[in-house]
């Protein structure tokens, strides 16, 4: 037995519990459990097992494309499991998806890495307006990175990720975000354009600004909508307290320091309550920009200096993967706003002022998301690390090859992100010493996340500015008015 294929020992007994044989090496996280406990890590870009599970992933995929209806991710990791004196890490192959048919396949997709199945919608993004939580709904003066932003059109939350500058004379300032803040669906579609008549012509299409939704839709923070529905929160939790506080004095005798308390709770309650009423009487100024233009779509992709699944594409030099060049296709969601004047400040304080960097295999990244929303219960800094392998993303006959980034060895979180996480910025550790004042070097933006899985998947940031300049051509840059050095 290979030393990446121990899964003979599955764990404790909640593990055993939680995931159930299907045969065939596959094993199926039990639907009885809401939540997930089984804990994954990423795989180092440099794991004796890669190899194994890459081939393993290349047959799994190959019969998935031939259902031809499947949506699936796919992605090669390590399962710590608990053994009898210490934890053990083995490799697995994480598979989410909605298709429960699958399961009726696993006999042509035996594998020799055992494959961990979870039935949950592959490729999640934003929250839908009715299952966002208003309970701590503020009223931002201004829209920091991190905050939620809201596009009443779709009626979607995503993330704000960060400011971009102009470099030409008009000043102006925009943000970048996920594509799907401005799409009413949250799936990746190939525009019916881009699709040629015969499947050579197919291999060899190219991305098209057909596929480009431009749009005039304002993004606010918050939407008038929510801030309805947090209004109604606040006074179905008044009454609650009053009640609390009546049956508490009936019942004994209360102390006039737990009176002043609950007396302050209440006036405390009243003020944010009169605030959200009065922020109604000027819903215009919850606009904080409108969208100039998005995308989310799946895009052919013929220069990718990222390693691409299957031994058969892969040359190896000196210990480094390098592609063939062969054509293949990945996911690209993103959405660029303009500003709105009455927000916009010269060298806004909350710009970046770091370069981005380039996404590696194996680092350390970091990410921050300020919403409050209590879907959130992940906290608003997260440690992960890029995924050394590639998620293999299965939409029907196309194949995407994409970035993932698994929580950090050690977190207490058992995920990376969550629903509503898309549009968040990924950036790298700070540095020891790095002078005050500084940022860390942005890195990629994160656009999807699998529903049941513990990875977040993430564009480098240098592939969306470009193809933010090839379709708009505006030459944007993270740094503000400041910053005299070129732009790279």
């Amino acid at each position: 037995m290979h030393a990446w294929s121990s899964h003979t020992r599955v764990g404790s007994t909640s593990v055993q519990a939680e995931l159930i044989s299907l045969g065939h090496n596959w094993l199926i996280h039990n639907p009885n459990y809401r939540s997930v406990r089984v804990r994954y890590e990423a795989i180092p870009p440099h794991h004796r097992g890669l190899t194994a599970a890459e081939v393993a992933v290349e047959k799994i995929v190959r019969v998935l494309v031939q259902a031809n209806n499947v949506c699936a991710a796919i992605v090669p990791c390590l399962y710590r499991a608990q053994g009898e004196s210490t934890d053990f890490l083995s490799v697995v192959l994480h598979v989410t998806t909605l298709n429960v048919e699958v399961m009726e396949m696993v006999h042509l997709m035996r594998s020799t890495i055992p494959v961990h199945l979870y039935i949950g919608e592959p490729l999640t993004a934003s929250t839908p307006f009715e299952v966002y939580s208003p309970e701590k709904l503020v009223l931002p003066e201004r829209i920091y990175p991190g905050d939620p932003i809201f596009c009443s059109g779709t009626e979607r939350v995503t993330v704000f990720g960060a400011y971009l500058h102009s470099t030409g004379d008009d000043g102006a300032l925009y943000g970048l975000t996920a594509g799907h803040a401005v799409v009413p669906h949250s799936g990746f579609i190939p525009h019916p354009r881009l699709l040629p008549h015969t499947e050579k012509k197919r291999r060899r299409m190219r991305s098209s600004q057909l596929a480009l939704h431009q749009l005039g839709l304002p993004l606010s923070n918050p939407a008038v909508k929510v801030v309805e529905r947090a209004i109604q929160v606040g006074e179905a939790e008044r009454v609650m307290l009053c009640t609390e506080e009546n049956l508490a004095a009936g019942a004994r005798a209360v102390s006039p320091t737990t009176d002043q308390r609950n007396l302050t709770r209440l006036r405390q309650h009243d003020l944010e309550h009169a605030a959200l009423l009065d922020s109604l009487t000027r819903p215009h100024e919850y606009d904080v920009a409108h969208a100039c233009a998005a995308e989310a779509i799946i895009r052919p992709c013929n220069n990718c200096n990222r390693r691409s699944t299957g031994s058969n594409s892969l040359h190896h030099e000196k210990g480094k993967h390098k592609a063939t060049g062969e054509d293949h296709t990945h996911l690209l969601s993103w959405t660029l706003v303009r500003i709105a004047p009455r927000t916009t400040h010269a060298d806004n304080p909350v710009t970046l002022r770091a370069h981005p960097g380039t996404l590696e295999h194996g680092a350390a990244v970091a990410m921050h998301v300020r919403d409050p929303n209590l879907e959130r219960p992940l906290g608003p800094f997260r440690d992960g690390v890029v995924n050394g392998a590639a998620a293999s993303v299965v939409l029907g006959v196309h194949v995407a090859r994409e970035w993932a980034v698994f929580p950090a060895p050690g977190r207490n979180g058992a995920r990376f992100a969550v629903r509503g996480d898309a549009g968040a910025l990924v950036t790298a550790v700070r540095e020891s010493g790095r002078d005050e004042g500084g940022t860390e070097a942005p890195l990629a933006m994160l656009y999807a996340v699998p529903e049941r899985g513990p990875y977040g998947l993430v564009t480098p940031l240098t592939t969306v500015m470009r193809r933010i300049r090839d379709v708009t051509g505006l030459q944007l840059r993270f740094q503000g008015n400041w910053w005299r050095d070129e732009y790279g």
